[in-house]
């Protein structure tokens, strides 16, 4: 089971590329799990709303795909799981969600675009099970970097180029005004998962 937070899951559908993830992780859609806010988020239930909060008709469809097909988060507020005792400023109701979730559920990862959160996690103390975690944490530019290792590099390319207003990293990483070839645009994804990596002091485990 793969986890999306609603920034990953927004951000994947506007560059068009969830089934390309679906494929990259050897999952279905049926094997993603959103937070229930998310379809409000969108706004999926308007079309005029959810096409100026996505951008594209593509996103829209993709969205609707997604959360028809996902399951939802659902933590069971349990005493003995210690992730439900989060109180930090800086990781919000959601990701506190999705990181209490992650507990007592080893085969289950989570893919988040607010990498604030991760670095936040990383400042926790008192909390040793928060250690076993780090393993199954991505960041979107890691699920980028796992897109191109099993999609066409060009298909990819020209998605996320079509998209400049999503993310400002990631758009620098794919080239603003001219295509970055593939081995920049790989040790852009790397740089950032690299700086992450130092923020959250070595706690983020770089992919293999």
């Amino acid at each position: 089971m793969y986890l999306l937070d609603s920034d990953v899951a927004k951000k994947i559908c506007q560059y068009n590329l969830l089934h390309e993830l679906a494929g990259a992780l050897g999952c279905s859609l049926g094997d993603f799990a959103v937070l229930p806010q998310l379809k409000f988020q969108l706004k999926l239930t308007k079309d005029d709303k959810a096409l100026a909060k996505l951008g594209s008709f593509e996103a829209v469809d993709l969205a609707r795909q997604l959360v028809a097909s996902a399951s939802e988060v659902e933590v069971v507020a349990e005493s003995a799981n210690p992730l439900l005792q989060l109180n930090r400023p800086d990781i919000d109701s959601g990701e506190a969600t999705l990181f209490a979730a992650l507990y007592g559920h080893e085969d289950t990862e989570l893919l988040s675009g607010d990498k604030r959160a991760y670095v936040a996690l990383s400042k926790v103390e008192g909390m040793p099970v928060i250690d076993a975690l780090w393993a199954r944490l991505i960041c979107l530019e890691e699920a980028l970097y796992l897109i191109l290792g099993s999609s066409e590099f060009q298909l990819v390319s020209a998605k996320v180029r079509a998209r400049p207003d999503v993310d400002t990293s990631v758009s620098i990483a794919f080239g603003r005004t001219a295509e970055n070839p593939l081995e920049s645009v790989v040790e852009a994804l790397l740089s950032y998962m690299r700086s992450l990596e130092a923020d959250t002091s070595g706690k983020y485990l770089l992919p293999c």
